[in-house]
């Protein structure tokens, strides 16, 4: 009884296995495209159609995609305590004297291309004063819209598909004037926060 069971149990695995490969081989394989540089490049070289505003006003600031990994490649993550401690060597990056500090980050996106770009990410969520951190006025990310190609879940031939997008990359941070709501608006102040990092 004990090796007709075995063999019942080898047969039923060497069938399991034989269906499992037979699913794999049936499964889509897609590959990224052989042209994607070249057809980059063509797109960075057609002259937009849209203005600044009409981009900016179609895509929203906040472009950071769910899987995207961000890697620190330059300066420090620590907002300064004020002004005073910050450097004044004229040698020393704009970055890492200015009122809003920011550092830099290599946002990675495997469905993107290109797919790392250099970014920048503020220190502090209000600007440096001589003796600490200012009370009226924030620091505010500054954008510039970038051409992309976003790769779309269609599988053609065995190659994915990507279509081109402006991507907000930031480019630095500004001090700027603190906002409030429109009363009536509903909608909460943006008058920032503590004067952490952020």
């Amino acid at each position: 009884m004990g090796i007709s069971f075995l063999m019942s149990f080898k047969l039923a695995m060497c069938s399991a296995i034989v269906l499992l490969g037979g699913q794999v081989q049936s499964a889509v394989i897609c590959s990224e495209p052989t042209n994607l540089a070249e057809r980059y490049s063509q797109y960075l070289s057609q002259e937009s159609g849209s203005s600044i505003d009409e981009i900016l006003g179609s895509y929203s600031t906040n472009n950071t995609r769910p899987d995207e990994e961000e890697q620190l490649i330059y300066g420090t993550k620590v907002c300064p305590s004020s002004l005073r401690v910050i450097t004044s060597d004229p040698k020393s990056k704009v970055h890492e004297r200015t009122t809003c500090p920011y550092f830099l980050v290599a946002s990675h996106l495997s469905t993107r291309y290109p797919k790392i770009i250099t970014e920048a990410r503020c220190k502090c969520q209000s600007c440096l004063e001589e003796n600490g951190h200012s009370t009226a006025t924030r620091c505010e990310p500054v954008y510039r819209p970038v051409r992309i190609l976003t790769r779309k879940s269609d599988c053609v031939d065995g190659v994915y598909q990507y279509s081109e997008e402006t991507y907000m990359k930031q480019e630095g941070c500004t001090c700027a004037k603190k906002t409030e709501a429109v009363s009536g608006s509903g909608s909460n102040t943006s008058s920032g926060g503590d004067p952490d990092t952020m």
